[in-house]
């Protein structure tokens, strides 16, 4: 009997020790299971929170040699892995949606530059595309790249001037606007222009410049430039028709330029006589009197002032009416492409308008021909110009208004406390003028 009982106390622990183990082994796999499990939850709040912190940006899209030249800045705090591109033809349907692995990566603060250069995808400048790039964390980028055979664009066909002697040179400028309803860019879009002789005889001087537009934003505008030279007689002329290469049907404008008789005693049709000692300013189609303008204190403003003979010019002058004690500088800056002022060429220095009367500076500065350029002041104080009528100035901004053509743009305006010199650069943020007089400021032809 004692041995029966001594064999039941080993068999209960054996029993006890049974269970206990397997308690033990359910109770600790649970705890690694909610280890596990609470390990999940933070990884997936971690990567949920690098998800927010990640932002990128596109900054520019072209098509180089029919490929698709994509820059991604990664604007975040967090390393980028672009994993893949997927795009879809907007123009062909049929060609449908694709997806391409891309995983290239890109650090914070940094460019990422030619994403698609090396896909098997051929991007056509006569189709539409909608783009999306998407990171490994999840957050895509979408993007439209634009097609200007879509829909039809805004156009504008600046002839500078639009009446010539025979013999002189015209300047085409034509104005390309994107402005199409889905708010892509648009993309190596090339300008043709269809020349139709009225008469006269026209060569090609230069143009056009520049030959392509790579990338166009929503909004913004594109300027491309020809210089022709017309000969006839009096009354003939050329038409011009400008448009895209692969354009939206009958997207198009059309300009007539026309061969005037030149006098040969005036500053006619912004082409300068040569021999002599004459002023020259923005009034390039003016034949009325001068007028009076009160300057704006603490801005600088810019008028065009046309080129057709180039000349050096000695002399820069500006003159005041009435009795006002002011600072003023005037001076003279060439153009960018989109008809704004750029670089300061002549600056005629701090003049002391105290009394009315001529301010006239020495220079030397040669101005090209065919060029546009423009006139500048900027005043502490708010002298009283002779100045130009509005309706003289040459009308290279254009009409605005309900009716087109009640609001004629002058010239450029933005605020510049006078700092006693003008500054290298015209700031940009400028204002179009609206129906403003231009000050006078006359440059002298030697």
């Amino acid at each position: 009997m004692k041995s029966r009982s001594g064999l039941s106390t080993i068999v209960g622990i054996v029993f006890f020790i049974i269970v206990f183990t397997g308690v033990a082994s359910y109770v600790t796999y649970s705890m690694n299971h909610l280890d596990r499990f609470g390990e999940t939850i933070i990884e997936k709040s971690q990567e949920d929170r690098n998800r927010d912190r990640e932002v990128f940006e596109i900054t520019k899209v072209s098509r180089d040699s029919n490929k698709f030249n994509i820059t991604v800045q990664n604007t975040g705090e967090l390393p980028i892995n672009i994993t893949r591109l997927w795009i879809q033809n907007k123009t062909d349907p049929s060609w449908g949606t694709s997806k391409f692995d891309v995983n290239k990566n890109v650090v914070p603060g940094q460019t990422l530059t030619q994403v698609g250069q090396d896909l098997q995808l051929t991007a056509l400048d006569t189709q539409g595309y909608d783009i999306r790039l998407v990171t490994e964390r999840g957050n895509a980028r979408e993007f439209l790249v634009n097609s200007v055979s879509q829909e039809p664009v805004y156009l504008q066909l600046f002839t500078l001037p639009d009446n010539v002697p025979s013999g002189f040179n015209t300047t085409l400028l034509f104005a390309v606007t994107n402005n199409m309803s889905n708010n892509g860019v648009l993309t190596n879009f090339v300008p043709e222009i269809i020349v139709t002789p009225q008469g006269a005889s026209v060569t090609l001087m230069s143009g056009p410049e520049p030959a392509m537009y790579p990338l166009l934003e929503k909004g913004d505008t594109a300027y491309f430039q020809w210089i022709y030279k017309i000969s006839g007689i009096t009354g003939q002329g050329v038409r011009f028709e400008a448009s895209l290469e692969n354009g939206y049907l009958a997207n198009s404008i059309i300009k007539d330029v026309t061969i005037v008789a030149s006098s040969g005693t005036k500053d006619a049709s912004a082409y300068h006589r040569t021999g002599g000692t004459v002023w020259y300013s923005s009034n390039t189609y003016s034949s009325s009197a001068t007028t009076t303008q009160a300057a704006t204190a603490n801005v600088l403003r810019a008028f065009p002032f046309i080129v057709g003979n180039g000349f050096t010019a000695d002399r820069i002058q500006f003159e005041t009416t009435l009795t006002t004690n002011s600072l003023c500088n005037v001076g003279i800056y060439n153009s960018d492409s989109n008809l704004y002022p750029s670089t300061l060429l002549v600056d005629s220095g701090q003049k002391n308008s105290t009394n009315a009367g001529l301010y006239t500076t020495t220079i030397s500065t040669t101005l090209s021909s065919n060029t546009l350029y423009w006139l500048a002041y900027n005043c502490n104080a708010a002298p009283v110009f002779r100045a130009i009528p509005a309706s003289d100035i040459p009308n290279i901004l254009g009409w605005s208004g309900a009716s087109g053509i009640n609001t004629q743009g002058t010239g450029w305006t933005v605020a510049r406390t006078y700092a006693s010199t003008l500054p290298a650069s015209f700031p940009g943020g400028g204002t179009i003028l609206a129906n403003t007089n231009s000050t006078l400021i006359a440059v002298r032809a030697q």
